[in-house]
């Protein structure tokens, strides 16, 4: 038997979800909410795996939560919480609304990650970055919190400004972000 990573995962729940006018990572899909399709798939990677929210409504899946240091400073400050709060020297960071994303992809990820210790390695489609599935190195933290104190947010960015690597994944479906009702409702026709 293989033995896991031992990579912790961190789920990004925060936000507004001002768009899917709900809380994104407990919107259902096929009666189970996209966070339950998130760590189903985690678990066969990892044995740790935090949420990073502050929302109590993300108890019931019985995972860590972990608050952000700078509150309201979107994905940025959830990738900064999560760095924070691990010991690890590098995090998986994945966010809440891609619940059909795959473990062979994750796994895809990881082991690309490891041979080349880059700052951040995130997955890309042909056409889009897909910055909030990947790996980011605790070694980020300092910089990361003074991006912050200046409010500067934008991940792609942050992104720019370290070093990083990029992995390309042929199933875009499975980066699929699930943003709007009408995404719901497109991705469940296609299911």
């Amino acid at each position: 038997m293989i033995a896991k990573p031992s990579i912790p995962a961190y789920i990004l729940c925060g936000g507004k979800s001002s768009r899917m006018q709900r809380e994104k990572g407990l919107v259902l899909l096929h009666n189970k909410a996209f966070i339950h399709h998130i760590i189903n798939c985690l678990e066969s990677i990892t044995d740790s795996i935090f949420l990073v929210t502050s929302n109590t409504d993300y108890k019931q899946f019985n995972l860590p939560l972990v608050g952000d240091v700078y509150p309201e400073r979107g994905p940025l400050g959830g990738i900064h919480a999560a760095l924070k709060h691990t010991s690890a020297g590098r995090i998986l960071i994945l966010s809440c609304d891609i619940p059909l994303i795959t473990k062979e992809i994750l796994k895809q990820l990881i082991l690309k990650s490891e041979m080349d210790k880059k700052s951040i390695y995130f997955t890309v489609t042909e056409d889009k970055w897909h910055p909030l599935i990947g790996i980011y190195s605790k070694n980020l933290l300092e910089d990361l919190d003074r991006t912050l104190k200046e409010n500067r947010l934008k991940v792609i960015d942050f992104i720019k400004s370290q070093t990083y690597r990029v992995v390309n994944v042929a199933d875009a479906a499975a980066l699929t972000n699930v943003n709007t009702p009408l995404d719901l409702v497109e991705l469940e026709k296609h299911l």
